[in-house]
C-alpha cells in the first residue's frame, strides 16, 4: 500500500503494518516519517530497536540473526534498516524479502532510502516491501511549492504568517526544508504572537549565513557600498563558501535584469511585479537598482561573476572575495570603478 508523507500519521493511527518503506532525498520529510512509525509501533509494546546502516560491504545475514535473536527486555522488536543507496543489491534484496516472507508479528521491519525514483519503485524487493507493508514515496519539494508548504508547516506551529514573510523565508532558505523548519522553530522561540512579518523573519535569522548573503544582496540593490563591503567582509571571514554569495547574487540580479527588459519592452512595471511574484518589500530595492544599472552594467556584472566562479575554482587567477569587493563597488555606483 502506498501513502503520501501527510497521511502516514493517520494510516498508523488506523492499523500498524508489518513493514514499512520510507523512500525519499528530502532528510527532514525522512526523519520524521521515521519517528512517526517508531512512536507507534513503541505504543503496541515493539520496545527493542536495531538500527542497520548499509554500507558496501553490510553483512546482509545479521537482519534474520536480528530478527530471531530474543531479547531481555521485549519479545518484540523493530529492524530498522538505513539504505542510503536505494539499493540493497542481490544479497540485500533476497535477506530483505526474506524478512518479509518469515511474517514474525513480533518484527517490524522499517527500510528508509535516501535515493529514490520510479525504477527502483518497480524494484522486485521494493514492490514485495510495499505488498507486505505500507510505502511512503517522498518526492522534493519543488521550489513553486514551497511557499505553500512553509505556510502549513506555520499554520500547524500555530503561527499566522503575511505572505511577504513567507515569501521572504523561501527566498532564504533556497529549498532546503530543514533549514526552513529550524526558522520556524526560532520564530516560536520569539514568543512574539502569532502573527509573523517579514521583519519577524529577519529578525529570526539574522545570525545566519543566508540571512547575510541576502542581506548582501539587498545592500547591492539599494547601492549601499560601506553596509556591501562590512557584510561580504564578514562572510568572508567566518568560511562562508564564495559560491553561495555569488549564487545568491548572481539570482537577484538575473531578476532584477528581467524586470529591467519586461519595462524596456512596454511592460507596465506593477504588472511585471506581479507576473514574476516580487512582493511589495523586495520591489524598492529593484526600483533603485534599476534607476543605476543599464543593460550594459548588468552584463558586465554577470560577466564578472562567472570570473568569481572561475576563481573559487582555481581555473582563473586571483582573489575571488577581491573581486568581489569590486563587483560590489561597481554595482553601487557604476560611475566610480571600472569593471574587473
Amino acid at each position: 500500500m502506498a501513502v503520501r508523507a501527510d497521511q502516514l500519521a493517520a494510516q498508523l493511527s488506523r492499523s500498524l503494518a508489518p513493514v514499512y518503506l520510507l523512500a525519499g532525498a528530502e532528510p527532514l520529510l525522512i526523519q520524521e516519517s521515521r519517528d512517526l512509525v517508531i512512536q507507534a509501533a513503541q505504543a503496541q509494546g515493539f520496545v527493542e530497536r536495531t538500527v542497520h546502516e548499509v554500507h558496501k560491504n553490510f553483512d546482509w545475514s545479521r537482519l534474520s540473526e536480528d530478527s530471531a535473536a530474543l531479547s531481555l527486555f521485549s519479545s518484540r522488536k523493530i529492524i530498522d534498516v538505513r539504505l542510503p543507496t536505494g539499493r540493497p543489491g542481490r544479497d540485500g534484496s533476497k535477506a530483505l524479502l526474506e524478512l518479509v516472507d518469515a511474517a514474525d508479528p513480533d518484527v517490524l521491519l522499517l527500510v528508509t532510502c535516501e535515493k529514490w525514483d520510479t525504477s527502483l519503485r518497480k524494484s522486485k524487493w521494493a514492490s514485495g516491501l510495499a505488498r507486505a507493508g505500507v510505502l511512503v514515496e517522498i518526492w522534493p519539494v519543488k521550489p513553486h511549492q514551497l511557499p505553500q508548504w512553509i505556510r502549513g508547516r506555520m499554520a500547524a506551529a500555530g503561527l499566522e504568517p503575511e505572505p511577504e514573510a513567507i515569501a521572504l523565508l523561501a527566498d532564504l532558505v533556497e529549498g532546503n526544508l530543514l533549514a526552513a523548519q529550524q526558522e520556524i522553530d526560532k520564530l516560536l522561540l520569539l514568543d512574539q504572537g502569532v502573527r509573523i512579518s517579514a521583519s519577524d523573519v529577519a529578525k529570526a535569522v539574522a545570525n545566519s549565513a543566508r540571512f547575510d548573503a541576502f542581506r548582501l544582496v539587498e545592500c547591492v540593490l539599494l547601492g549601499q557600498l560601506g553596509e556591501c563591503l562590512r557584510v561580504a567582509s564578514g562572510l568572508n571571514r567566518t568560511n562562508v563558501a564564495i559560491q553561495a554569495v555569488s549564487g545568491a547574487l548572481y539570482r537577484e540580479l538575473m531578476l532584477t535584469d528581467t524586470v529591467r527588459s519586461a519595462i524596456q519592452s512596454g511592460e507596465q512595471e506593477s504588472a511585471v511585479f506581479g507576473k514574476l511574484r516580487i512582493w511589495p518589500a523586495r520591489q524598492t530595492p529593484i526600483k533603485q537598482a534599476l534607476k543605476r544599472l543599464s543593460a550594459l552594467e548588468f552584463g558586465e556584472s554577470f560577466r564578472i561573476l562567472a570570473l568569481i566562479d572561475r576563481q573559487s575554482k582555481g581555473r582563473a587567477g586571483g582573489d575571488p572575495w577581491q573581486t568581489l569587493d569590486r563587483l560590489l563597488w561597481y554595482l553601487c555606483d557604476p560611475s566610480a570603478v571600472k569593471p574587473a
